[in-house]
């Protein structure tokens, strides 16, 4: 099963969960699947698990493809918290924090994904390899400036995808699908040619959103 039939399938899933105003949009999940299929990703943190769409969908993705995926998560809300056991197959598999400034920092993580707020965000660096990625799940400006202060040889590209949001989802149809903003925290020659291809991808995208209307 590809990454794309995954994450949309398990996109419906969480479209009729309680709390769904707030999961990540279908072509989010889609992007951070490609990203760890793209990278070989072997360990993430999440910060802002939320009712665990995102979760829930990499450890499928993992099971199904016969990988192993250190997770870690940040989550304080308490119906989230309560919510996670209930939504996330493998959440024992979880090690879950209540803020970023609470995570063991003897671990780095090849993949951050940011889908929630935290005040102690400007210490991600402390959980970041050589080639760590960052995602931004929506369209967070906020944080993205702040990561952006960071890491001073970052890369960045706003992720769009070229179709709307499926009438399914708990979002409105006539909206277009949410991405989100990749960040390469410290780029090599191929992570650039990697940013280079997305830049190209989303203004295509873009101008195909024009035909669509």
């Amino acid at each position: 099963m590809n990454y794309k039939k995954i994450a949309k399938d398990n996109y419906k899933k969480f479209a009729f969960i309680d709390g769904n105003q707030h999961i990540a949009s279908e072509y989010a999940l889609i992007t951070i699947l490609k990203l760890i299929e793209d990278f070989n990703v072997k360990s993430i943190l999440e910060v802002g698990l939320g009712i665990g769409s995102i979760s829930d969908t990499v450890f499928k993705y993992a099971k199904i493809n016969n990988k192993v995926i250190d997770y870690a998560g940040t989550e304080a809300n308490d119906f989230c918290l309560q919510a996670l056991k209930s939504n996330v197959d493998d959440y024992n598999a979880i090690d879950l924090y209540d803020a970023i400034a609470d995570v063991k920092q003897d671990k780095k993580y090849d993949f951050i994904i940011v889908d929630g707020s935290d005040a102690s965000l400007k210490q991600i660096a402390a959980f970041c390899n050589s080639n760590t990625i960052i995602f931004v799940e929506g369209y967070r400006g906020s944080q993205v400036d702040s990561l952006k202060e960071i890491f001073p040889n970052y890369k960045h590209v706003e992720i769009a995808s070229s179709y709307k949001n499926p009438k399914y989802g708990p979002f409105p149809s006539e909206n277009w699908s949410g991405g989100g903003q990749l960040i390469f925290t410290n780029p090599n020659f191929y992570r650039k040619i990697y940013w280079f291809k997305e830049k190209v991808n989303s203004f295509l995208n873009r101008r195909l959103r024009k035909f669509k209307k």
